[in-house]
C-alpha cells in the first residue's frame, strides 16, 4: 500500500527557488493528510521520470484536485489554470508563487480569449526548460460520475513544444479517484498511468494529429478511472463490491488499489448484464434493497452478521476502548481548540460552494484561514499570559490533539454502535441467523450473476 511519500526536507534545500517549491509541497502534504483519512498513490514510478512533463488529469474536486496531485507528485508542477482564479485575492498569489499558467476561456467574464498566445508561450518556454505542467484536459471542474467531452489543449501543447522548443514532453495521465467527493475525511487514490505517445505521425495535419492524441489521452484516462454512466450505477456498484468485501464470515479490509480493480471488475460485470439479463439485475438490485432496509429498521450495519464473537475479539475490543478511555483527554483538548474553525468552516463551506465538487476546495480554503487565524490568535495569547516555553508547547500540541480528536470522534460512534448491536444479537440471536441467511442468499444470487458475465465476457 503506497501512502502519499513525504515532501524533500530543509536538507535538500540548494538554491532560493528550493524554499518556495519544498514549501509548497510540504503544504500540499499537510493539507491532503489532514482532509483526507487514506491518500494512495500508484504508478509512482511514471512520475519520476526527469524531463518535461505534461501531466494530464480528470477534475471532479475544484481546486483540491491541484493539491492532491501536487502531494502526490515527486517534484514541483506548475497547473494551468483559469483566469478568473487570478484575480481571486486568496489564490492569486500562491498560483503566483508557484508560476502557475492563465488561461483565457471564452465564457469567463472578462477573459480575452486572444491573450492565451502568450500562455503558450510561457509554457513551451517551461516544458524546453524540462518543467512539469498540470492541465485538465476536460477544461473545468464537474459533478459528474464519469468523464466529460476532452478539449484538446493537452495534444496541441504537447505537439507545439516540439517545434517552440525542440523536445516532445512526456504526457502524462493522472486518475483522481474519490471515495466521496466533498466530504472530509474520505479518502482518495491517486494512479499515474503509462506515458502517452504525443509524437505526429508522418503526413498527418497537426489538427489531426490533436484530435488523435486527445482520444489516447481520454482512453489512457479511462484505464485509471472509474467512468459509470450515472450516479445510480455508481452507487449499485459501491454496494456490491462492499458486499462482496463482507463474504465468507470476516471483514475483508482491502487497500484502495485493490478496491478500484475490484470495482473496475464488477463494473464491467455490470454493464454487459444490463444488455444480457436487465430482469435479473434489477432483481438483485431490489433484493438488496429489501435486505439493506430491513438491517437499517433494526438498526445494524452489513458487517455485523459477519463478525464472530470470539475471546479473542471481545479482548481486542475491550483494549481497543480502554486505550479511548485513556487518550480522552487529549482528545477533548484538541477538539476544545479546534471547535470555532472547526464549526466556522463547516457552516460557510455548505454556503459558499456552488456545489458538491467545489466543497473540498471550499473546505481547504476556509480551514487554511479560519485554523491559522484561530491557532495563531491562541498561541499568542498564551504567549501573552504564561511565556515563550508555553506558547510553543501549546502550539505544538495543537494539531496532533486534534488529528486524535477527529479519530475519537469515528471510533466513539464505532464502539458504541459495535456495543448495543453485541447486545441486540445476544438477546436475539434468531435475528442474527435470519439476517446471515437472507445475506447468504443474496450473496448466491450475486455470485451467479457474476458468473453469468465472466460466461458473456468469454463468449464476446
Amino acid at each position: 500500500m503506497a501512502r502519499i511519500a513525504f515532501p524533500p526536507t530543509l536538507l535538500s534545500w540548494r538554491r532560493p527557488a528550493d524554499v518556495v517549491e519544498s514549501a509548497w509541497r510540504w503544504f500540499c502534504y499537510l493539507v491532503v493528510r489532514a482532509f483526507y483519512r487514506r491518500a494512495e498513490v500508484r504508478g509512482a514510478e511514471y512520475a519520476a521520470q526527469a524531463g518535461a512533463v505534461l501531466v494530464c488529469a480528470n477534475h471532479p474536486s475544484a481546486l483540491a484536485d491541484a493539491l492532491v496531485i501536487q502531494a502526490a507528485f515527486p517534484r514541483i508542477v506548475h497547473p494551468l489554470a483559469r483566469s478568473g482564479l487570478f484575480r481571486n485575492p486568496l489564490v492569486w498569489p500562491i498560483l503566483r508563487l508557484i508560476q502557475a499558467v492563465p488561461i483565457y476561456r471564452r465564457q469567463d467574464t472578462g477573459a480575452d480569449p486572444s491573450r492565451n498566445a502568450d500562455s503558450f508561450v510561457r509554457c513551451y518556454e517551461m516544458l524546453g526548460g524540462g518543467e512539469a505542467l498540470l492541465i485538465f484536459p476536460e477544461g473545468e471542474s464537474h459533478f459528474s460520475p464519469g468523464l466529460h467531452t476532452f478539449k484538446t489543449g493537452a495534444a496541441r501543447l504537447a505537439l507545439g513544444a516540439r517545434q517552440a522548443a525542440g523536445r516532445i514532453p512526456a504526457v502524462l495521465p493522472v486518475g483522481l479517484n474519490y471515495t466521496d467527493v466533498g466530504r472530509f475525511r474520505s479518502s482518495v487514490l491517486v494512479k499515474f498511468g503509462k506515458p502517452v505517445p504525443a509524437a505526429q505521425l508522418p503526413g498527418e495535419a497537426p489538427e489531426q494529429a490533436a484530435v488523435r492524441i486527445t482520444e489516447q489521452i481520454r482512453a489512457a484516462l479511462e484505464q485509471i478511472t472509474l467512468n459509470p454512466n450515472s450516479w445510480a450505477e455508481l452507487e449499485t456498484l459501491r454496494r456490491v463490491e462492499r458486499f462482496f468485501r463482507l463474504r465468507q464470515g470476516k471483514y475483508r479490509r482491502r487497500n484502495l488499489d485493490q478496491r478500484f480493480r475490484a470495482q473496475r471488475k464488477l463494473l464491467q460485470a455490470q454493464q454487459r448484464l444490463r444488455m444480457a439479463a436487465p430482469e435479473r439485475v434489477e432483481h438483485m438490485r431490489l433484493q438488496l434493497d429489501r435486505f439493506e432496509r430491513i438491517c437499517r429498521r433494526v438498526g445494524i450495519h452489513d458487517y455485523h452478521l459477519t463478525v464472530d464473537y470470539t475471546p479473542r475479539l471481545v479482548f481486542a475490543f475491550l483494549a481497543r476502548s480502554v486505550a479511548m478511555l485513556l487518550a480522552m483527554p487529549i482528545g477533548l483538548w484538541g477538539a476544545l481548540n479546534s471547535l470555532a474553525p472547526f464549526l466556522l468552516t463547516r457552516v460557510l463551506a455548505h454556503r459558499l460552494a456552488e456545489d458538491r465538487y467545489q466543497y473540498d476546495t471550499a473546505k481547504i480554503c476556509l480551514g487554511m484561514g479560519f485554523f491559522a487565524l484561530f491557532w495563531g490568535a491562541q498561541t499568542w495569547l498564551v504567549w501573552r499570559g504564561l511565556g515563550v516555553a508555553e506558547a510553543l508547547a501549546y502550539g505544538a500540541s495543537l494539531l496532533p490533539a486534534t488529528m486524535l480528536a477527529l479519530y475519537m470522534r469515528r471510533e466513539r460512534e464505532r464502539i458504541l454502535d459495535n456495543i448495543r448491536v453485541f447486545f441486540l444479537f445476544t438477546r436475539h440471536n434468531e435475528l442474527r441467523e435470519f439476517l446471515a441467511a437472507k445475506r447468504k442468499a443474496l450473496e448466491r444470487e450475486m455470485a451467479a450473476l457474476v458468473y453469468l458475465a465472466l460466461q458473456k465476457s468469454k463468449a464476446a
